[in-house]
């Protein structure tokens, strides 16, 4: 089974690169963030894509921004019951139970301003309690998408490593930690111990992505049971149209 998650930074903007990046990487399930659009206004060839079934937590907070969503492919099909959990906000989380297995996409909140940096962290406090009740469940889990935080300084390039910073302070990184320890691996982190990045997002300064001064803020966030199925997990850094990456993990059975 093969996973992915991106962020496309608008999905009209890019309708035509993830087509091409579909049709090319072929995933069973496909999480996309900050769809900046509501249902009504994704483009049709999308929409009609064969192969997949499309599920959607568009932009009815505010026109043109966040949203998510959820491609389910033929080997998945018809086995997706896919939900949108009662502590969402702004249009930014889906969940998909198949089988045994619960995915979670989410676009966590940036938390630029006070008031908006509160709410960050009370979405990814309730966001743990629930992954959490689904473990408790005997559920595995799959969470996954834009976490929008740099967990360690391994995780940010030393020039972008500014402490204080959103996306860097210790009550985020903190959240991660609880995220993690609740039963949850951060698998490329755990095959890459003490290795910078690999990056999947990259500011739109001159030169940031050419010189990959870049952050690590998408991931997988995989229960222990999973761990052992994993066969490769990878960023497709060669996929530009975005600043951020797809992300990619592939199970050797599906549960």
């Amino acid at each position: 089974m093969k996973i992915a998650a991106w962020n496309i930074n608008g999905i009209r903007a890019r309708r035509e690169s993830l087509l091409k990046w579909i049709d090319r990487r072929r995933p069973d399930l496909l999480v996309l963030e900050e769809l900046k659009a509501g249902e009504e206004h994704i483009p049709e060839e999308i929409l009609s894509l064969p192969g997949y079934d499309k599920y959607w937590n568009g932009s009815t907070s505010r026109k043109g921004y966040s949203g998510v969503g959820l491609l389910c492919g033929e080997s998945v099909a018809g086995r997706c019951a896919v939900e949108i959990p009662p502590f969402d906000i702004e249009n930014r989380t889906i969940a998909a139970h198949v089988g045994g297995l619960t995915v979670v996409g989410t676009y966590v909140p940036w938390g630029d301003g006070e008031e908006h940096y509160a709410l960050k962290l009370r979405y990814l406090e309730e966001l743990r309690d629930y992954v959490g009740a689904l473990l408790e469940e005997g559920r595995q889990v799959i969470h996954t998408g834009d976490v929008n935080v740099a967990h360690t300084d391994l995780d940010v390039h030393p020039s972008q490593n500014k402490p204080g910073a959103v996306g860097l302070r210790s009550e985020e990184r903190a959240a991660i930690d609880s995220h993690l320890a609740i039963g949850l691996h951060d698998v490329a982190r755990e095959r890459a111990p003490g290795k910078q990045g690999p990056f999947t997002w990259w500011p739109y300064w001159r030169g940031a992505r050419e010189r990959n001064l870049g952050w690590r803020i998408d991931c997988f966030y995989i229960s222990a049971g999973l761990l052992d199925g994993v066969r490769t997990v990878a960023v497709d850094s060669d996929e530009k149209s975005s600043d951020h990456a797809p992300i990619m993990l592939t199970l050797g059975e599906s549960p």
